[in-house]
C-alpha cells in the first residue's frame, strides 16, 4: 500500500509538473509551426497586459486579475506569435535592444500586414551583434548573415572567446515569409540538423527566427532588425 501511495504521489507530481510546463511561455519557438507569424495589437484595443506564467501561479494564464502582469503593449505593436493555450497565445515583443516574452489574449491580436514584394526586402539589416544583407535580383532574394556572441564583452574579446555564426544563400519567399535552409537540410522536417532561418518583413521591421543551429554556442540570428542607418 505504501508503494502504491508513493507511486500515485509521484504520478500526481509529474502531472502537475507537465501542466506547469505547458503553462510556461518562454517565447515563440522555431518548432511551434512552419510559419513565422507576425501579429499586431488591434487598433481599437486599449493597453493589453501580458499574462503571468503557470509556473508562478497554476491558475495562469487566465483572465483572473491575479494573472495580469504590469508589462503591457499598445495598439499596433507588433509581436511574434507562438503556440496557443486556450484563449491565450505565447508571444515575443522585440525591440532593437530588448525582448519580452509572455502570454497575450488572442482576442487582442490581429494578423500583421507583411510584405510579399521582393523589392521591399533589399538592404542591409542590423541588430545588436548581427547583420543580414539581402539582395534582390530579378525577384530572386539572396541573403548573407553574420552574428556573434560575446563581441560586446571586452574580456571575451581579449581571450578570444567570441563565438561566430553565419549563413549565406538564396531565400524562398512565399506568402510573406522568406526561408533559408542549408543545402543538406530537409525543410519538411522541423527537427533537421543544420541551419534554418525564417524572415518576415512588417513595416520597417525585419523579424528573424532561426533554429539555433547557425553558429557557435549561444549564437542566434533571432530578433528584430532595422535597416542600417535608420
Amino acid at each position: 500500500m505504501r508503494h502504491l501511495i508513493f507511486s500515485l504521489a509521484a504520478l500526481a507530481f509529474c502531472v502537475a509538473s507537465a501542466q506547469a510546463d505547458d503553462r510556461f511561455c518562454g517565447g515563440a519557438n522555431f518548432s511551434d509551426g512552419p510559419t513565422l507569424r507576425i501579429g499586431q495589437i488591434a487598433a481599437d484595443a486599449p493597453r493589453v497586459a501580458f499574462v503571468r506564467n503557470g509556473d508562478l501561479d497554476i491558475r495562469c494564464p487566465s483572465v483572473e486579475p491575479g494573472c495580469r502582469d504590469k508589462a503591457f503593449l499598445v495598439a499596433r505593436d507588433l509581436v511574434v506569435i507562438g503556440r496557443r493555450l486556450d484563449e491565450f497565445v505565447c508571444a515575443d515583443y522585440w525591440t532593437a535592444k530588448s525582448a519580452r516574452s509572455g502570454w497575450l489574449p488572442a482576442i487582442a491580436l490581429a494578423p500583421a500586414k507583411v510584405s510579399v514584394n521582393p523589392a521591399d526586402w533589399s538592404g542591409d539589416w542590423t541588430r545588436v551583434e548581427a547583420e543580414i544583407k539581402i539582395i534582390n535580383t530579378g525577384g530572386v532574394l539572396k541573403a548573407q548573415g553574420s552574428a556573434t556572441y560575446g563581441a560586446l564583452d571586452p574580456d571575451r574579446v581579449k581571450r578570444g572567446g567570441v563565438n561566430l555564426g553565419e549563413f549565406s544563400g538564396p531565400l524562398v519567399l512565399a506568402d510573406g515569409q522568406a526561408t533559408f535552409a542549408d543545402k543538406d537540410v530537409d525543410p519538411s522536417k522541423p527537427d533537421s540538423f543544420g541551419c534554418r532561418v525564417r524572415l518576415a518583413l512588417a513595416g520597417d521591421s525585419l523579424f528573424v527566427q532561426d533554429n539555433g543551429q547557425c553558429g557557435g554556442a549561444n549564437v542566434s540570428f533571432t530578433g528584430l532588425y532595422r535597416r542600417a542607418g535608420k
